[in-house]
């Protein structure tokens, strides 16, 4: 049997339609997504392996992996999902040396013999985050991502039950996966990346170069996901019922018509590193990069309030190494723990260094924004008084 292959990619970025396409394969099978990787770096995954107990912990481990649904409150257990049963897993193990890929295999490629297939494919998502933990357990294993421009992604995380509120949140929960993998795929040489626009755009010819790497035959009904979408599908979760359904290419850049300009240049101030790194142009120009303070999470909560500052050319990725940042945005109020942490002595520590800190960047001609916590309009302390009078003179200061 052909070594296994893993799909992986951020959320909402095509993952579920690539599988399908490769699980119409004649040769390749695709199951439901089984999360094993992010399920395996909660426990000691050497302990399942112990010649001593294998393969009983294995099994209770594989058995015990369920997913809540996203349209309510329903488990379901992982080998529901397969259709298989304990006693199967427990025969497939016992016949295997002990080792982390064969609990997996126990699903997956049992899956594919039913089908009739020869090689199994695997695809979760999230696994994008444990790349490199599928390298050390499947060494010769192609990884296969697939990238969508990240602002499409954000736009629909927030439409699905599971996802986020906001497409600033979006982004930030896109820069932590980047962060984790991005030099995955720059370095290993089995890794492949191709784009969800190229899919939608030229399925046979993006599909044919991907057979070529897996060292397969594309195969015209690889087009064809009316069955295999509702296959993976196993849950029937409404967001992926387009996979069984003609390719819609509408979907490509659908942040053009809707993200506004400020939405669409905040992003690129959070994003626009890794948009333009995976080859997505980008629409503004930035001269400054900014600094947070405390740091970025607040963005969430101020994005409207942020627009206004990407707009004058303010960017939070450096665009070389080294650079020095040309504006510091505060964000919150100075009383906030965040800012002064705790204790008197602690906050009054903390008061001074902020105030060099805010006297050294107007000396430097760095400039200053401060958006306040409109929660926290009145008293918050003496260090937050002395703290807001001074913001509020810098900025004043720069117009």
């Amino acid at each position: 049997m052909r070594e296994p292959v893993f799909i992986v990619g951020a959320p909402r970025s095509g993952t579920t339609l690539l599988a399908a396409m490769l699980d119409a394969h004649s040769g390749m099978s695709c199951g439901p997504e089984t999360h094993f990787f992010r399920r395996l770096a909660q426990i000691d995954a050497q302990a399942l392996v112990a010649a001593a107990s294998w393969p009983d912990r294995a099994v209770d481990f594989i058995a015990a992996i369920e997913h809540t649904s996203s349209l309510g409150s329903e488990k379901k257990f992982l080998l529901n999902k397969y259709q298989l049963e304990r006693p199967s897993i427990t025969q497939y193990l016992a016949e295997k040396p002990p080792q982390i890929r064969h609990i997996l295999g126990a699903v997956t490629e049992q899956h594919m013999q039913r089908l009739g297939k020869r090689r199994w494919i695997e695809k979760t998502p999230d696994h994008l985050e444990y790349v490199a933990d599928i390298r050390a357990y499947f060494p010769d294993s192609p990884i296969v991502r697939i990238v969508r421009d990240p602002r499409d992604v954000a736009l629909s995380l927030t439409k699905v039950p599971w996802g986020v509120q906001t497409v600033t949140e979006a982004l930030l929960f896109l820069r932590r996966l980047d962060e984790n993998s991005a030099a995955f795929f720059e370095t290993d040489a089995n890794a492949y990346t191709l784009h969800y626009e190229d899919l939608v755009a030229d399925a046979e010819g993006t599909l044919t170069a991907l057979c070529a790497f897996l060292g397969e035959e594309f195969e015209p009904e690889m087009l064809d996901t009316s069955k295999t979408g509702k296959r993976i599908n196993s849950r029937n979760a409404p967001w992926k019922d387009k996979v069984s359904k003609p390719v819609d290419k509408s979907r490509a850049e659908a942040w053009r018509h809707e993200l506004t300009e400020g939405q669409n240049r905040l992003a690129e101030a959070l994003f626009g590193d890794r948009i333009a790194a995976y080859g997505y142009a980008l629409e503004g120009r930035f001269a400054l990069l900014g600094e947070a303070f405390p740091d970025v999470r607040p963005f969430i909560k101020y994005a409207a309030q942020l627009e206004p500052i990407a707009a004058q050319g303010v960017r939070f990725w450096a665009a070389h190494e080294g650079e020095q940042p040309g504006a510091t945005v505060y964000l919150g109020d100075p009383g906030e723990e965040s800012w002064l942490g705790v204790g008197r002595w602690a906050r009054l520590r903390r008061t001074w260094q902020l105030t060099w800190h805010i006297i050294r960047a107007a000396a430097g001609g760095r400039r200053v924004y401060w958006i306040p916590n409109p929660e926290m309009a009145g008293w918050s302390g003496m260090s937050a008084a002395w703290l807001k009078g001074l913001l509020r003179v810098r900025m004043k200061a720069e117009g």
